[in-house]
């Protein structure tokens, strides 16, 4: 990315829009398929604009829905989790894309799969999309099965990556967008503070 379009990057963040490269607007075919993982609710119309703008068929969320509240840890905070996790479910389930829920250790399985209309919820699995395979995990583990990409989240580690054959991808890193038809991968940065929003910075892994 140049120096201006890091600068573009940099002034949409602060106010909480999300600046699309005009590599994608030029060369996106579709259909689209979006990729996030680990979000704190702060950031929720942040992702809510980063929809809007690319009009996924597809998103897939790979867990920790509400990550500014460690369920997993805080088993008091149901209500809170329930709360926020409607706000962001309800809205993804508006949209028009097929959404996919891999869910992490600060999920609570029956209270999305409660509040999701549309959504398909899972703890990991590998899916076929659009004639590409997709495995989706929370977490990174060795996998042999064949896949095209392998989407997961919840530590910095490994960073995104060529497999042999696939291609891996960090959701808690980047707001990966993958267009379907090419396999190309196009990558947005979360809003500023989005880790502090987390409770993680970079050395406190997988909160």
């Amino acid at each position: 990315m140049n120096i201006i379009n890091r600068i573009k990057e940099v002034a949409y963040s602060l106010t909480n829009y999300p600046y699309i490269p005009e590599e994608f607007i030029k060369e996106a075919v579709g259909p689209m398929l979006i990729h996030i993982s680990d979000t704190p609710s702060d950031i929720y119309t942040y992702i809510y604009r980063v929809i809007e703008k690319v009009k996924p068929k597809y998103i897939i969320h790979t867990g920790d829905l509400v990550d500014d509240i460690k369920l997993e840890i805080l088993k008091g905070f149901k209500d809170e989790y329930y709360k926020n996790a409607k706000k962001l479910i309800k809205r993804l389930d508006a949209s028009d894309a097929i959404t996919y829920y891999a869910l992490g250790n600060h999920d609570d399985h029956n209270i999305v799969t409660g509040l999701t209309d549309r959504g398909i919820v899972i703890e990991k699995a590998t899916v076929e999309i659009e004639s590409l395979i997709f495995h989706l995990n929370h977490y990174h583990e060795d996998n042999n099965e064949d896949k095209d990409f392998y989407l997961f989240g919840h530590g910095f580690y490994p960073a995104h990556y060529n497999g042999t054959d696939f291609i891996g991808l960090n959701g808690l890193l980047n707001i990966n967008i993958i267009d379907l038809s090419t396999k190309k991968v196009y990558q947005l940065k979360y809003p500023i503070g989005t880790n502090r929003l987390r409770r993680m910075e970079l050395g406190r892994i997988g909160i």
